[in-house]
């Protein structure tokens, strides 16, 4: 199965919500900052943002992709039956993730609509090489949420595979249901 254009594009976004929430930390204002620390309940306030529709748009956009990847992989029908016959973790792909965090300390400023622009267009380049490179699904974030990667060898149908798995247990030998997202392995419990 391949992971149509939205959907993609949807865990895409939500993998990013951690970055939504530093570049808005960010765009606090001056004067909240040195306002320090409110101890008194009934006098504290909201911070104030520089820019606070894109900083708002930014965090509500990534923050209902990353729900609706949780509903995506939650929906995931599995299909066919496979058996592991063995495991072994392998680490998640963050390299790619890791960018725009970089990024993220570099001068970013919603104020300044030509980096926004570039952001952009940075972003939707990295979505576009990560889609064609069937990546989307090994998405960091799924790592808060109990799934792990796996290097396992398979047999499906009696013949034998090496295939990389994506499983919220701990993968163990044994015979599982599983969905294939863009030649990765997504299992459920154990049959």
């Amino acid at each position: 199965m391949q992971f149509r254009f939205i959907p993609a594009l949807l865990v895409f976004l939500g993998s990013y919500f951690p970055l939504a929430l530093i570049l808005a930390l960010q765009d606090i204002s001056e004067s909240t900052w040195s306002a320090g620390i409110c101890t008194n309940w009934k006098s504290c306030q909201l911070p104030s943002f520089n820019n606070p529709w894109l900083t708002f748009s930014i965090l509500v956009i990534t923050a209902v992709c990353l729900a609706l990847t949780l509903v995506i992989i939650a929906k995931v029908r599995y299909k066919y039956s496979v058996t592991i016959i063995e495991t072994k973790p392998i680490p998640n792909e963050i390299i790619s993730y890791s960018f725009p965090y970089i990024v993220s300390f570099m001068g970013f400023d919603y104020g300044s609509l030509g980096k926004v622009a570039g952001f952009a267009v940075f972003f939707a380049w990295l979505f576009i090489i990560t889609f064609k490179a069937g990546q989307v699904i090994l998405n960091p974030i799924l790592l808060i949420f109990g799934w792990n990667l796996y290097e396992a060898k398979l047999l499906i149908n009696g013949e034998p595979r090496i295939a990389r798995v994506l499983s919220k247990s701990n993968l163990i030998p044994g015979d599982y249901r599983c969905e294939v997202i863009q030649g990765i392995y997504i299992t459920e419990e154990t049959v």
